[in-house]
């Protein structure tokens, strides 16, 4: 009895010890200004996000609009699970993603990143001229001419990611929005999963899909690998302050806390060229 109770106690020890060691936003022992310590690329010079400075972005008028195929209703089953660091959805592979110099990207999945830790704060993970926005949609891809993701994702050339801006005024409810977050209540907990019927991530994202800045940059979660080429459309995705506040509430880490501020502070460019497909107009709003 007495050496099941040990094995027991050393079972609990180390699975404290594994949570112990969850790479988390702002505490613990590694947070994010301990990244580069276990994960070398999180200290590197190509990092994301970064801020968009619209005056000192570089108009390219080469850059194609992007050639999104899948995206649109798609019929199935897709999982959607708490991972302890954000809510994430598996995308199917007929979903890709023709880049302007027409690399073809497959995607794999989609996730979020949101604040909610004061009224006063926002969580996106890119900012403009300062700004940060509500919150901050992923759409993670990696290149076709690899087998799996596994593999690309360790290549030079390997992930790129199309991110949108969640913007939250006086709009109404997003009914593009209504499937999902009725399921966050699925997987509240780390770990846990769920399943979404039916997806249409274009009705998901921006109505303008055309416009965009584009960078070359890394995961900003570890291990930051710097092999992503960052596709951060020019228009917002409009959702409601009651959706924005259940997606903000909705999910708990691994330390059984409500999971807030699940987002990277911006990294510096570093002399990286940021460009976009659009010019800049200092009389736009935003």
């Amino acid at each position: 009895m007495r050496s099941l109770v040990t094995l027991v106690s050393l079972f609990l020890v180390g699975v404290q010890a594994q949570h112990g060691s969850e790479w988390t936003y702002s505490k613990g022992s590694l947070d994010e200004e301990h990244w580069p310590q276990h994960y070398p690329d999180c200290g590197g010079q190509k990092q994301s996000p970064i801020n968009l400075q619209r005056k000192k972005v570089q108009y390219n008028p080469s850059l194609k609009r992007l050639n999104l195929t899948g995206y649109d209703v798609q019929v199935g089953e897709f999982p959607m699970i708490n991972n302890g660091h954000t809510v994430q959805i598996s995308l199917p592979p007929t979903m890709r993603m023709t880049a302007p110099d027409g690399t073809q990207y497959t995607a794999l999945q989609m996730h979020f990143h949101w604040g909610g830790a004061s009224s006063e704060i926002s969580g996106s993970e890119h900012t403009i001229d300062g700004f940060r926005f509500v919150i901050e949609i992923h759409v993670v891809h990696y290149n076709s001419k690899y087998k799996s993701y596994d593999i690309a994702k360790d290549a030079p050339d390997g992930l790129a990611v199309l991110a949108a801006l969640v913007e939250v005024k006086n709009y109404a409810e997003n009914t593009h929005y209504s499937n999902f977050i009725s399921h966050l209540v699925n997987v509240k907990y780390p770990g846990q999963s769920t399943i979404l019927t039916g997806l249409d991530v274009q009705d998901m994202l921006p109505e303008d899909l055309h416009h965009y800045y584009s960078y070359k940059g890394s995961l900003t979660t570890p291990p930051c690998t710097q092999n992503v080429q960052w596709f951060v459309l020019k228009d917002y995705v409009k959702m409601s302050r009651t959706q924005a506040l259940m997606l903000e509430n909705s999910l708990l880490d691994h330390e059984n806390k409500t999971l807030h501020n699940d987002y990277r502070r911006t990294q510096p460019l570093n002399h990286r060229v940021v460009e976009a497909n659009f010019k800049y107009s200092p009389n736009e709003s935003e």
